[in-house]
Formats: structure tokens, sequence, C-alpha cells
């Protein structure tokens, strides 16, 4: 045996040397890549980016665009519709009576201006007109929904980057002590005081602490995608810590008013449920009569003029129109109209009620996560003068290989939580200034 031991402490210096270059090189290499072209991106202009480059805000202001065209539609039918219409028709040969009269002449050339002007249609055109008005207010509540959902997104999403960053620190610590104890268990070894199961167990920690810390690498690369593809930032950033957000009066009654009064969706369900309104409107008038003005003016010539040829007329006709029998067409528009507004109304209810709910979950997920942050300081605290202790013991041989991986165990446990709830109290605030209608104004100042 005492001619063996140096062998195995050669084999095992090596093996250290070389677990310490792979330990270095996965604790500076990825600093070292990121280091030319790494930029750094606060909240503030991760969110000013995912504004300026998400697709749904585009979209939005696309279908307020189009509200608006729908507001030019619905002007024009009040407007008088004026048309002119030309013709020239070549008979095969003109044609007279027996009396000498032209009853069909060689050709023919007329033109025609014709003016309508609606004058009742009911009440059909202004209401459609009002319904225009209230779907343009409707896409821009649209827009500012649009905008406080990829600002939500955006929030959850920097601030995951953040937990994953923090995690791949408390694995590369991890990694960190693991070698220290694969130390301490070689030189135990070296001297006799401990068995060469305790190495290989250390050796075994240490391989486990480097699969745990390239996971967090990996989970660290992910959440940067979802960054990149919300805030369009192109090439490798780095993320600015943001000041935790203010204190949030957390009385759910008074937050559950706001949100009814501030929430884009709520709002806009109520602009639809009005335009339902308008639509009933549209469908009554289906049972009025309409009123329009026609006017016209004829200008005709003939080669060769037929008798009673008369080269220009004008006219003008007040046509009242009353519809009688349409096969039940019109009782069915109305049908189907206040079934609209009745599943409009429907709809803001259950989004009323739905509010209540998400605030009351918003305000209780942010007092469990804030009450839970102090106990995960207090174990952190705890766990790492836990770790030095049993460590140092672990080093004179007043603690085994277990003891110490176990405090190990616990120690990284503890800052994961710690870690993780810091920022899932940000992201819940977040969400609780979402579900209130209040992210952007949040943002803003």
């Amino acid at each position: 045996m005492p001619k063996t031991r140096p062998l195995q402490s050669r084999a095992v210096r090596s093996l250290k040397f070389t677990v310490f270059l792979l330990f270095g090189f996965l604790a500076f290499a990825p600093g070292l890549r990121a280091q030319p072209a790494e930029r750094a991106v606060t909240l503030e202009e991760a969110y000013r980016l995912a504004l300026e480059n998400h697709e749904d805000i585009g979209v939005a202001r696309e279908n307020i665009n189009q509200a608006r065209t729908d507001l030019t539609k619905s002007v024009a039918r009040i407007l008088p519709n004026i048309t002119a219409e030309g013709s020239y028709t070549r008979f095969t040969e003109s044609k007279s009576s027996g009396t000498g009269f032209v009853t069909q002449p060689e050709s023919s050339t007329a033109a025609e201006l014709r003016l309508t002007q609606p004058l009742y249609s009911g009440g059909r055109e202004w209401a459609v007109q009002r319904q225009a008005k209230l779907q343009i207010q409707s896409e821009t509540k649209g827009l500012e929904g649009a905008t406080e959902s990829v600002m939500l997104d955006t929030g959850r999403a920097y601030y995951s980057v953040l937990k994953a960053q923090k995690d791949v620190e408390i694995k590369r610590a991890a990694l960190k002590r693991a070698q220290e104890r694969l130390e301490v268990a070689d030189a135990r070894l070296t001297v006799g005081e401990v068995t060469k199961s305790a190495v290989l167990r250390a050796q075994a920690e240490l391989a486990g602490a480097e699969a745990e810390l390239l996971r967090s690498l990996n989970n660290l690369d992910n959440s940067k995608v979802l960054l990149a593809r919300l805030t369009g930032i192109d090439g490798a950033f780095n993320l600015v810590e943001p000041a935790p957000q203010g204190a949030v009066a957390l009385v759910p009654e008074r937050l559950i008013e706001r949100a009814l009064e501030e929430r884009s969706d709520y709002t806009r369900l109520l602009l639809q449920e009005k335009a339902a309104s308008e639509s009933i409107t549209i469908a009554k008038a289906g049972f009025k009569p309409s009123l329009r003005l026609e006017g016209l003016y004829s200008w005709r010539d003939q080669e060769p003029q037929t008798t009673f040829f008369q080269k220009e007329s004008a006219s003008g006709t007040l046509r009242l129109t009353y519809p009688i029998f349409e096969g039940f067409l019109r009782k069915a528009e109305l049908t189907d109209a206040r079934s609209e507004f009745r599943e409009a109304e429907l709809v803001r209810l259950g989004l009323k009620r739905d509010i209540s709910v998400q605030v009351n979950e918003a305000v209780n997920n942010v007092k469990a996560i804030d009450s839970l942050i102090e106990s995960f300081r207090r174990q952190v605290a705890f766990a790492e003068e836990d770790y030095n202790m049993v460590f140092e013991q672990f080093k004179f041989g007043v603690a085994t290989t277990l003891d110490v991986i176990d405090a190990d165990t616990v120690l990284v446990s503890a800052q994961t939580s710690f870690a993780s709830a810091t920022y899932d109290l940000e992201i819940a605030k977040l969400n609780l200034k979402f579900v209130t209608g209040t992210l952007v104004d949040g943002a803003a100042r």
C-alpha cells in the first residue's frame, strides 16, 4: 500500500489539475467571449425596444387605420353621389317612315350627369357613423392593451434573464466549493485520514456541480433568446439590475375599482357594447321608409336627328321607398342584432368578474412572496454559516464528506430560493400593475 499511494496521489493531482482547467474555462470563457460586442440593456430600454419592434403593436396600429377608413366610408354614405355616363351608338343604317319621319338615326351620342342625395333612411346612416367612431375608440384601446401586454411579456422576460444570471452565479460558486472539497479530500487521502471513497465522492459531486452549471448556462441562453425576440436586440447583451419597484397599496377593493377605470380591455368591451346597441338601431331602420333626391341632366346628339328629338333635358325626382315584405329578412337582422348586444353585455360582465379574481390573485401573490423573502434571507445566512463551519470541521476530520455535501446542498437550495423569490416579487408587482391597468403609467414614471 505505501508504494501505490504516491501513484494514486499523482493520479488524483492530475485529475485535479484537469478539473481546475475545466472550471477556469467555464468560469472565464463566457465572459471573454461576450466582452467585444456586449451591450448593456436597462429595463426602460428593453420596454422601448419592444414597443418599437414588436409585431403586435404594428397590428394594433393598422387596426386603428382600418377603423378610420370605415369612418370615412360611413361619411361617404351621407354625402351626395354624382355619376357621369356617356355612350356612342352606331346603327347599321338610318330608318324613316313612309311619311318622312326619321325613326332611327345613323349614329347617336348621349351623356348623362346624375346626382343622388339620401335624405332619410330611418337613421341608419347616422347610426353607422356613430358605430364607426366607437370602433376607432375601441381600436385605440386595443393599441393600449397591446402595449401593456408587450410590456408585461418584456418585463417577465427581463427578470427571467436576471434570475437565470443569478442562478449561474450560484452554480459557479457551488462548483468552486466542490473543487475546494476535492482538494481537501485529496490532501486527507494523501496523509491517510480518509479512504479513496471520500475522494471519489468529492469527484462525483464536482462532476454534478459542473453539470448543474452547464444546465444553468443553457437556461440563461434560452432566457436571453426570448428577451431578444421580444425586443429585437441583436448580438450579445448584458442586463442592468433595475432598482426594486416601489411598494403597492394592497387594498383589493380599491385596486378593483381602479382596474375597472383603467383596464383598456374592459373599456374596449364597453365601447363594443355601445357599438352593438347601434347595430340594433341599424336593424330597426330597415322597417322605416327611405327618402332620397335624384337629379338628372341628359344631353344627346343624333345624326340624322329623329323626329321629336330632344337635345337636352333635366329632371329632379323625390323618391320614397317603403319596404313591405322581404321574406322576414329584416326581422332576422333585428333578432341577430339584439342577440349580439346581449352577448357583448355578457362578455363585459364576465370580464368584470374576472378582473375581480385577477386582482385578488395578484395581491395575494405579492403578499405571499414578500413574506417569504425575509425567511429565505435568514435561511441563506444560516446556511452559509453552517457550511463554513462544517467545511472547517471537514478539513480537520471532524465532519464527514456527507456532512459537508449536505450543508452545501442546503446552501444552494437556500440561495436559489432567495434569488427566485426576489425576482418573482418584481414579476408579481408587474402582474399586479397589469391587471389593474397601470403598467404603462408605472413604467413611464
